[in-house]
């Protein structure tokens, strides 16, 4: 797989938390142990500098969607909800 280097030069441009094949999960007010759990498979950047992620969720049918950091978890934060 080829390496994408991205570099940007607004003052206000920040790298994204997550990258492509990241695993995250969707925060949600149910119990962590019960948060749907995905991939990321791509990224936004939106005129206001916040990043979106389209994740693909470990679901039969491949669901996706597309959230914002703040309504994700990392894969670290996965490990003490397992």
């Amino acid at each position: 797989m080829n390496t994408i280097t991205i570099r940007f030069s607004h003052f206000r441009a920040q790298s994204p938390k997550y990258t492509f094949n990241s695993r995250v999960a969707m925060r949600s007010n149910c119990s962590p142990s019960k948060w749907a759990i995905g991939r990321v498979t791509g990224l936004r950047l939106d005129d206001d500098n916040i990043w979106n992620y389209t994740i693909v969720f470990d679901y039969p049918l491949g669901y996706c969607d597309e959230l914002t950091e703040s309504e994700l978890a990392g894969e670290h934060e996965l490990a003490c909800v397992s």
